[in-house]
């Protein structure tokens, strides 16, 4: 039996166009999630240089990128070329490819709400204390 996603999220980056990281949310070691993220990053930009996207520019999820026993790492790609990256559980408890891109559709639309405040400057880390919390109850599968 498959786990619910919101068992599995264990970690969302948000990576800005120049590669930097804006916005990590994590639930387990933080320092481990982000090596994960920088290499599924890697895998990431060879996709878009690559021109794995020229088939559908509508199409911004880049699915699964890199997997290790105990974690999967998807991407989405913004039209702006801001990496939106979820590290899911892998074994047993598998996401479906469909939960996990609501998942990363719905962090793009908050990180859309987010930078459109005035206050935002883009390419700056994302400080907002609800952005965190909508980001938190998305990973706990509360919408």
């Amino acid at each position: 039996m498959r786990a619910p996603l919101s068992n599995m999220a264990v970690c969302v980056a948000v990576v800005g166009k120049e590669n930097w990281p804006i916005y990590v949310a994590c639930t387990e070691s933080e320092s481990e999630m982000q090596w994960r993220v920088h290499t599924a990053l890697d895998v990431a930009e060879d996709r878009l240089a690559a021109g794995a996207r020229a088939t559908d520019l509508r199409d911004l999820y880049l699915g699964l990128l890199y997997s290790t026993e105990a974690h999967n790492i998807y991407g989405y790609v913004t039209n702006t070329r801001v990496k939106l990256f979820a590290v899911v559980n892998g074994g047993s408890g598998v996401a479906r490819d469909a939960e996990v891109r609501s998942l990363l559709r719905n962090l793009h639309s908050l990180y859309a709400d987010a930078i459109c405040c005035p206050f935002y400057r883009p390419g700056e880390p994302i400080t907002s204390a609800i952005f965190d919390r909508k980001v938190r109850n998305l990973m706990a599968g509360n919408s």
